[in-house]
């Protein structure tokens, strides 16, 4: 049966009492960091989450294709997880200094990335890339960073820059995500446009410049299941001109196979690093690389020397439920095949029904890593992506959401192993459903 954004709207508003004296309270004192919760169609607060689903403070249930921005590749609360945090808290949880329970997880990243002849823990995935920047400028002598147009590499200075629409595709320039980037930053970054040969050319007039050349396995903002052909020409010209190459698997690892996108596209980077799926869903960071690269982490009397550091880094929680997450997922490979045609299944579901309809919305997919967007055609890079059908995007993650689908405000969504043919069946009904309401309603610019 079809609705209205207004009805859906109301009918959220009546359920969701406690989430709403949440948010009226906490604005008077918490400001949030979390974009993703900011740009949710509805304000709800989760109280507790497991498998495939989580539970708001109202009590109302959602299908989660959040799953912690994609880190809970296991589900919420596996029981295996959730045992070796419970076998490790009586022992101690923070020492500051190394504990013994690093080196299981550095084996299993080792097993796991195949550029990883060398491993650094850190807390996040932001550390994690602000580090290898570091390291790459150390050991390089250069000081320049390549970037490509649509990225994200985490929250710090040097990777908070978005493409100027003004630019010309094939040499986008940047312009500061937000205030408080400093515009000195701007000199060091050069900005590459995304599977389009033009970067190639822009690589090899700045090689004398360019410390590293750094892109993700996958973009989270545009998952494209064919990239391995750029990513690997890519890889060619960084080595040919002399300039390092790091791939950001902090999404990628470990999700779009055990070995990440080094492994799904046969594809072997000079540096690389991690986060979500890595920490078995406790904050976690980490650097693989060349030993000769990564040689500059041991001190700052080492060769080319860089300073690393962090009270929580490699905390012992942390470095057992990351084991337990990832050792799983190294015993049950069927469980890749099991996501990447559950991935295909409901994107394929998806666009089939638009086509049906003649809905302009497409869902992009790189196994259980999923996209929508509302516009026909193909979409290559993040320039091509459109704002013409914004109100119909908007209407349709409300009525989601008041379904009980929870998307992330970041649209960037994600299956876990706890995401059987039921849930995936119910996110079909209710992304078609919820794409023919928002048609219905005319809310499309036809």
């Amino acid at each position: 049966m079809t609705a209205t954004v207004a009805e859906a709207r109301a009918e959220l508003l009546a359920k969701t009492t406690a989430s709403q004296r949440i948010s009226e309270d906490r604005a008077e004192l918490l400001n949030s960091g979390l974009a993703a919760n900011l740009e949710m169609p509805h304000p709800v607060f989760i109280q507790q989450g497991e498998g495939a689903y989580v539970v708001d403070a109202d009590g109302n249930r959602y299908i989660d294709t959040s799953v912690g921005f994609g880190l809970h590749i296991l589900g919420h609360v596996h029981p295996v997880v959730r045992q070796a945090i419970e076998d490790r808290t009586p022992l101690g949880w923070m020492f500051g200094i190394h504990s013994t329970s690093q080196m299981k997880l550095a084996h299993l990243l080792q097993e796991g990335s195949p550029c990883a002849e060398r491993v650094v823990f850190c807390n996040t995935g932001s550390e994690a890339t602000m580090y290898a920047f570091r390291a790459a400028r150390g050991y390089s002598g250069k000081e320049k960073i390549a970037l490509f147009d649509g990225f994200y590499h985490g929250a710090h200075d040097y990777g908070m820059w978005l493409t100027d629409p003004r630019s010309p595709v094939d040499a986008p320039q940047p312009l500061p995500m937000g205030h408080g980037i400093p515009q000195a930053l701007r000199d060091l970054t050069l900005l590459l446009p995304y599977r389009n040969p033009a970067a190639f050319d822009l690589i090899r007039r700045h090689r004398d410049e360019l410390a590293l050349v750094f892109v993700e396995g996958v973009q989270s903002s545009n998952p494209q299941p064919d990239a391995g052909e750029f990513l690997r020409e890519l890889a060619q010209v960084c080595r040919e001109n002399d300039v390092l190459f790091g791939i950001d698997e902090v999404i990628t690892g470990f999700r779009v196979a055990f070995g990440g996108a080094q492994q799904r596209f046969s594809v072997t980077p000079d540096i690389a690093t991690y986060g979500k799926v890595v920490g078995g869903g406790l904050p976690v960071g980490a650097i693989t690389g060349r030993a000769d690269l990564m040689n500059v982490f041991t001190g700052l009397a080492a060769d080319r020397g860089v300073f690393s550091g962090g009270t929580f880094s490699g905390n012992p929680l942390t470095m057992e439920a990351g084991a337990a997450a990832v050792g799983y997922l190294q015993a049950h490979p069927e469980i890749y095949e099991q996501l990447e045609n559950n991935g295909n299944r409901l994107a394929g579901a998806v666009n089939e029904f638009c086509l049906k309809h003649q809905i302009p919305a497409q869902m992009k997919n790189v196994g259980s890593m999923f996209h929508m967007f509302f516009q026909r055609g193909e979409i290559n890079s993040m320039r091509d992506a459109g704002a013409e059908h914004i109100d119909a995007e908007k209407a349709f993650y409300l009525h989601c959401l008041n379904r009980g689908v929870l998307v992330p405000g970041t649209q960037r969504a994600f299956l876990s192993a706890a995401h059987g043919d039921t849930e995936v069946q119910r996110l079909i009904e209710v992304f078609q459903q919820s794409l023919l309401d928002v048609y219905e309603e005319q809310l499309f610019k036809l």
